[in-house]
């Protein structure tokens, strides 16, 4: 029972952060219709300069999170100035799709290079004063690092709801989701809506490189793995849902923890890839949509 337990509890944590990754990738997919290969190279990068900040003046990774985001908030303006504004002119979302993908695998072939340029190809970690303590409750262990994760991933729930529902930015957003024409005659400056919302999105998946860094360990390449969880977790929750994206990473998180029981622990990811194919079969629109939407945000 208590095994059962703690993979609950494990499964909740590790969840939380899979929807902390895919908040970043499901913004930029719900709102200008780009697929962003190129996120989980940011999550990396975020996690890089967590680490270099631990390294060279001792602040913890928790801490560094406010400079994490400046640094990747502005990675993301540069990005969408730089290689998504110009696709914005194509007029067919499946043609943006296709294209975004094709641009930012070369991003991510740049960004990787030059992270391996700049930190070598060597493993990277935080070992802050905190790592691997842990809370017993109930007879589960809830690692500091995980409820950290889980709190962040509530927060950032928290404020995107606050900001795309209560704020003028957030109407900006609907609107420009809705119909960007009609939206930017209306007196929408469309163009500063995608370019703040990108910034947004690469600045989460700074966010959570950092809780990866002092929880695993990063190297230039491995970008991709976040990527892929990022992209199951926007699946189940549905395409503009960013609702359903913390319960949808929950989920996620427990089921693979609960397979360790079934399949091992060596084919635990695996799960996540099966659970992808049988969505996009049985439920394209997602688990927590009843209808392909158009709205990037269910209010």
């Amino acid at each position: 029972m208590e095994n059962v337990i703690q993979a609950i509890v494990s499964g909740i944590l590790v969840g939380a952060l899979y929807a902390l990754i895919a908040y970043g990738l499901g913004l930029i997919m719900g709102i200008m219709k780009f697929l962003n290969v190129a996120h989980g190279s940011f999550l990396i990068l975020g996690g890089y300069v967590s680490y270099w900040i631990f390294a060279l003046w001792g602040i913890d990774p928790y801490l560094s999170i406010p400079l994490v985001i400046i640094a990747t908030f502005l990675t993301g303006l540069i990005l969408y100035k730089l290689t998504l504004s110009p696709l914005l002119k194509l007029p067919d979302i499946e043609m943006r799709v296709a294209s975004s993908l094709l641009i930012t695998f070369g991003v991510v072939y740049v960004l990787d290079n030059a992270m391996a340029l700049i930190w070598t190809p060597n493993c990277r970690s935080i070992m802050a004063s905190h790592t691997g303590e842990a809370i017993n409750i109930f007879g589960a262990k809830l690692s500091l690092t995980g409820l950290c994760g889980l709190g962040i991933a509530i927060l950032v729930a928290v404020a995107l709801y606050f900001i795309l529902s209560k704020t003028y930015l957030g109407k900006h957003v609907r609107a420009a989701t809705q119909d960007a024409e009609a939206a930017s005659l209306c007196g929408v400056n469309v163009q500063r809506t995608y370019l703040i919302s990108c910034g947004i999105a690469v600045a989460l998946a700074g966010v959570a490189g950092v809780i990866v860094v002092s929880s695993y360990s990063i190297t230039p390449g491995g970008g991709l793995s976040w990527l892929l969880i990022g992209i199951v977790v926007m699946v189940l929750a549905g395409e503009g849902n960013i609702n359903a994206i913390l319960p949808a990473g929950i989920i996620l998180g427990v089921v693979e923890s609960a397979s360790v029981f079934v399949v091992g622990a060596p084919y635990r990811q695996a799960v996540a890839l099966v659970i992808f194919i049988i969505v996009l079969m049985f439920r394209p629109q997602g688990l927590f949509t009843k209808k392909r939407i158009d709205v990037y945000y269910n209010s």
